[in-house]
């Protein structure tokens, strides 16, 4: 299923990752796709605030990966933040691993995740941030499979951003 959102300010991006991060069930993978400055960081650090995270939450860029302590809503214990704008090839995201660590009651936000798409586990959700129209608009497109996150309830948590 796939569903267009709007957001207006860095706020409301964040406030969209929040409210995705209730949708979200241990070993999911967030795929965060866009250019620079588009707002993956900023989706991140939505979806963190959403899975009680208490930690600063800032772009790993140089170091790849960051893990932080979730609060155990919805049965999710930590947080993988990865960033793979660094990352040369698929073999380089897969020797991260990061499929593997959400396992075991994790999910992961992976910033310029579409590099390697494959190796981020079957349970992602797909999101697209692009530019829109004003400075700090968004057009956001998330992509997610029904056994991940059902539709009625992706579109009711949603439907304050939804795109005209």
């Amino acid at each position: 299923m796939t569903v267009e959102l709007r957001t207006s300010s860095v706020d409301e991006t964040r406030c969209f990752g929040e409210t995705l991060a209730g949708l979200l069930s241990p070993g999911a993978v967030v795929v965060l796709i866009g250019d620079l400055g588009a707002g993956k960081t900023a989706c991140t650090q939505g979806i963190a605030r959403g899975l009680g995270v208490e930690d600063r939450v800032t772009s790993p860029t140089f170091t790849m990966m960051a893990t932080h302590r979730a609060d155990g809503r919805r049965g999710i214990s930590s947080f993988l933040h990865a960033d793979l704008y660094r990352v040369g090839s698929g073999v380089e995201a897969d020797d991260l691993a990061i499929a593997e660590l959400v396992e075991d009651g994790g999910v992961a936000a992976v910033e310029w995740g579409d590099i390697a798409p494959d190796v981020l586990g079957r349970h992602r959700v797909m999101v697209s941030l692009r530019f829109g129209d004003g400075d700090d608009e968004r057009l956001i497109t998330v992509d997610a499979d029904e056994a991940m996150i059902d539709q009625a309830e992706l579109d009711s948590a949603l439907a304050p951003w939804r795109a005209s």
